[in-house]
């Protein structure tokens, strides 16, 4: 069994990807500019900077500085988060409870700001089960798939990256992951459209991640 299971955020523990598709359009069509889906996919899992990179290398944004380019987009998540909530993802919160109640230390490692992390947390109710949080946007030098918002997850936790479990639905979190040394459990998403080969194991329903099934991750 591992000591410790990590959990990505969005678009594992609720289903925010939609969101940050429209909040990412919303803030463009400031500039006069949107994005498509297909263009959103090499978005998903990474953190706001390197968003913005992807962003100015695409439609040349020279007027836009990163920090201008952040806060606009932490604004407009703001909003939608207002307007629409958040929707758990059928059975992550039942899996959470779980593990905590199996002693398994739980902690999210997450591109997002941490103050959004936060307010995720309450917004769902699992702030008591969470040991440890990491932004990497707020924390890291290096945002996924640099392994190092993993890393930090587990020296928060006092455990080694070989002892942590991560599950995660986007491509960069799962190459951060094994780059960690750690173990991983792909999601996918019906949104994301990930290429989740580098995962240990794929499931299509977070429903499929039992104690169960992490265990079996562990044995030799």
């Amino acid at each position: 069994m591992p000591e410790a299971v990590i959990f990505d955020m969005d678009g594992v523990i609720v289903d925010t990807e939609p969101g940050y598709f429209y909040a990412v359009n919303d803030y463009l069509s400031i500039f006069g500019i949107s994005i498509s889906q297909e263009f959103n996919r090499k978005l998903i899992g990474v953190s706001y900077s390197h968003i913005w990179e992807l962003l100015n290398k695409e439609y040349h944004l020279n007027s836009l500085t990163m920090e201008t380019f952040i806060a606009g987009m932490e604004r407009c998540r703001k909003k939608r988060i207002a307007a629409e909530g958040c929707i758990p993802v059928p059975g992550t919160l039942e899996l959470i409870e779980e593990l905590h109640q199996s002693g398994i230390l739980l902690a999210i490692a997450s591109s997002s700001p941490g103050a959004e992390i936060g307010a995720v947390m309450d917004a769902v109710n699992i702030r008591r089960y969470i040991n440890a949080i990491v932004s990497a946007g707020d924390e890291c030098e290096h945002g996924k798939p640099n392994p190092e918002v993993f890393l930090k997850a587990a020296c928060k936790l006092c455990v080694k990256p070989e002892a942590c479990l991560v599950i995660e639905d986007a491509a960069p979190g799962i190459l951060a992951a094994k780059r960690a040394g750690m173990h991983v459990i792909g999601y996918q998403s019906s949104f994301g459209g990930q290429n989740l080969r580098n995962a240990d194991i794929v499931v299509s329903s977070m429903t499929d991640i039992t104690p169960g099934l992490c265990r079996k991750l562990f044995i030799p």
